[in-house]
């Protein structure tokens, strides 16, 4: 079986208790970008995507989080939402699903936020 990595932004503050506690669901409305019938999805569970976002692409936060997988990509399928980022392929996963399969690291912060911030701490 092959691993699979994903990203999830948030704030410090959660990336910090993600990396030692896992993921929450949350709920998410996304309107997708089709102007015959303008769906609105709302899907509950943790945003995940196949890249790192542009700060404006996604959730809000100065933390970016790396999750490998110890899955592949088709356990996931059912969870992919498509036409909502345009470059970018989106899931919405359950906690309870993903926590047990994913290994999380803190992968980056924003420099200008994270002056106290030691990495070394956060890592496992």
């Amino acid at each position: 079986m092959s691993a699979l990595t994903l990203y999830h932004r948030t704030s410090i503050g959660e990336a910090r208790q993600i990396v030692k506690q896992g993921f929450q669901d949350q709920k998410w409305g996304f309107s997708v970008d089709d102007a015959i019938t303008e769906r609105r999805v709302k899907a509950v569970g943790v945003w995940l995507t196949d890249r790192l976002l542009e700060s404006d692409d996604g959730p809000p936060g100065d933390a970016m989080l790396e999750v490998l997988l110890d899955t592949d990509e088709a356990s996931f399928q059912s969870f992919e939402l498509d036409g909502i980022l345009p470059g970018a392929r989106l899931w919405v996963v359950p906690a309870n699903l993903l926590n047990p399969r994913a290994k999380v690291r803190i992968l980056k912060v924003d420099p200008r936020s994270s002056g106290w911030f030691d990495r070394r701490e956060f890592q496992e």
